[in-house]
């Protein structure tokens, strides 16, 4: 019972008492005490009735009071325990470590330990709990599986969307794509994978496709990082950027970049197939000098070198090249040079089946070119 619902009750119940009593008899009584103190009061007796309830009820009230305190102390501190348990709810969405809390109820003690024992991983399909920390990670969650950057979520690297996050966070901003690329994203997850796009290759790959179109500076400091990560898709891209001249990169570190990939021949005849697509008459000796480098060291690179030189016309540096080479090795370049006066393209030699896509593609493109006529 709430204590004003008491002292409501108790007035009613003494003055319809001491209405009744009054009503019996409206006589006096005189109390007379003679120990330690003597004194006399004279009251009429329906107060002299009312006098022991209403003294009950006092103490009653008093001790109702008492009791609500406590209560009410125990509420705050039942709150304070349930907002630890909220606050290591958020700990544990964003992947973070939990920390020491004391609580004064057991039971939810042995709660926040239970959760413990879970990957607390966001269901964001799900609609809010109006509980305004929670939801409001909830909302930056969304935000960045939509592709936005939240530079104030505190993440843990482990966390699935953490990645995603710092994919977002790349954009057009070359600094932070260089700052990505320093970092270490192949750490174990928490949970499963709910998440897509969340493989870290493909943060690095989107940090280079930034770093092609950032400032030079930026792309020098990337590309002398020990860790670069690097790919071969990124690699011909950045060589085919630097043969268009869009991006400067000197002849050296062209060099090193493809001694550190450890391309296979294979790989050599694709770069160098995609950099003479773009080759121009300001750059040709420096392509030349940079396969003529890499043959010298690196035996996979030694066909690309075949290639650029009877690309840009020199049989003869190739022919004396050949000579050093076992007759059986290096068979397309032979074959080139003897069937050169035929007209046939030198893909067709080094890559037949390039050759035969790059030209149904372009059949394709010539094809959807024509105007339909008019009838």
């Amino acid at each position: 019972m709430k204590i004003r619902y008491f002292f409501a009750f108790a007035c009613i119940y003494l003055v319809l008492i001491g209405a009744y009593t009054f009503y019996i008899t409206a006589d006096y009584y005189t109390l007379t005490n003679t120990l330690l103190v003597g004194f006399s009061i004279t009251l009429p007796i329906a107060l002299w009735l009312c006098l022991p309830a209403a003294l009950l009820f006092v103490f009653a009230l008093l001790f109702m009071s008492f009791a609500a305190l406590v209560q009410q102390f125990k509420n705050m501190a039942l709150h304070r325990d349930i907002e630890k348990i909220f606050a290591q709810i958020q700990e544990q969405m964003l992947g973070n470590t939990i920390k020491d809390r004391v609580f004064s109820r057991t039971e939810l003690k042995i709660l926040a330990k239970t959760l413990q024992r879970f990957e607390l991983l966001p269901n964001t399909k799900k609609p809010d709990a109006n509980y305004e920390k929670i939801d409001t990670l909830f909302h930056a969650f969304i935000e960045i599986q939509n592709g936005a950057n939240d530079s104030k979520i505190r993440l843990n690297p482990s966390h699935p969307l953490y990645k995603i996050n710092a994919k977002n966070a790349i954009k057009d901003d070359a600094q932070k794509a260089l700052e990505i690329l320093k970092q270490d994203f192949n750490v174990n997850m928490i949970g499963e994978n709910l998440y897509t796009q969340n493989n870290a290759q493909a943060i690095y790959d989107k940090a280079w496709e930034t770093l092609l179109n950032g400032q030079a500076k930026t792309l020098q400091k990337a590309l002398s990082l020990t860790n670069n990560h690097l790919t071969f898709a990124i690699l011909v891209q950045l060589m085919q950027a630097c043969a268009k001249g869009n991006i400067d990169i000197q002849k050296d570190v062209i060099t090193q970049i493809c001694k550190s990939a450890t391309l296979t021949e294979r790989e050599y005849l694709t770069l160098v197939i995609a950099v003479c697509q773009s080759l121009h008459q300001n750059n040709i000796n420096m392509w030349l000098h940079v396969f003529e480098s890499l043959s010298k060291e690196i035996e996979e690179s030694v066909l690309a070198y075949f290639y650029i030189l009877l690309e840009v016309g020199k049989t003869g540096e190739a022919m004396d090249l050949k000579q050093q080479y076992p007759k059986d090795d290096f068979l397309p370049v032979s074959a080139f040079i003897a069937l050169k006066d035929k007209g046939y393209p030198l893909l067709v030699f080094f890559d037949p089946l390039l050759y035969r896509a790059r030209k149904t593609e372009k059949s394709q493109t010539n094809v959807s070119n024509l105007v339909q006529p008019k009838y």
